[in-house]
């Protein structure tokens, strides 16, 4: 029977497809709830929907692992916030910051795409606050992964995290 459910979830793009969704609205449905209690921004920024692509949608890759999840975006968020802090916004700062995270990425292997807008949102956004790493950075990215663990525990077949081979 286990088998049978599994395969069924492997072979219906539908079905999949729902799962996807549904688990991807309840997370960013939980951060925002909780912001929305607290009157304060502690855990939901936009490069985080594209993080529920990769963490509900094709769980199982290398770039939606928590290490990536959650260095990815600290080490593009300090990259954010470093030319933030200490060059003007201009065309060129904005591509170096992009560059620069994409770079640490690929350097210490924690590659997730979505955290490749980060820079780009603190600079544009104005933020200078250190505190920017803690909350929502921190807490939301770590936040994420537990919301995504507890869901894939549901799923028949799902595995999250997933060991990922070199």
């Amino acid at each position: 029977m286990k088998e049978h459910t599994v395969q069924l979830f492997k072979d219906n793009r539908l079905l999949t497809a729902t799962i996807s969704a549904i688990g991807a609205a309840l997370c960013i449905w939980a951060l925002a709830a909780f912001d929305g209690l607290f009157k304060f921004d502690w855990l939901l920024i936009a490069p985080f929907g594209a993080t529920m692509v990769l963490i509900f949608g094709v769980h199982q890759s290398p770039l939606a692992q928590p290490k990536n999840v959650i260095i990815g975006h600290l080490l593009t968020a300090s990259v954010g916030l470093l030319f933030s802090n200490y060059l003007a916004v201009t065309p060129l700062t904005l591509g170096l910051a992009v560059g620069a995270g994409l770079f640490l990425m690929l350097l210490f292997d924690v590659t997730h795409p979505p955290a490749g807008g980060n820079p780009l949102m603190i600079m544009l956004g104005g933020h200078t606050a250190w505190s920017f790493l803690l909350h929502p950075i921190l807490i939301g990215t770590v936040s994420i992964v537990i919301l995504a663990i507890v869901f894939h525990r549901f799923i028949p077949g799902h595995q999250y995290p997933t060991r990922v081979s070199k």
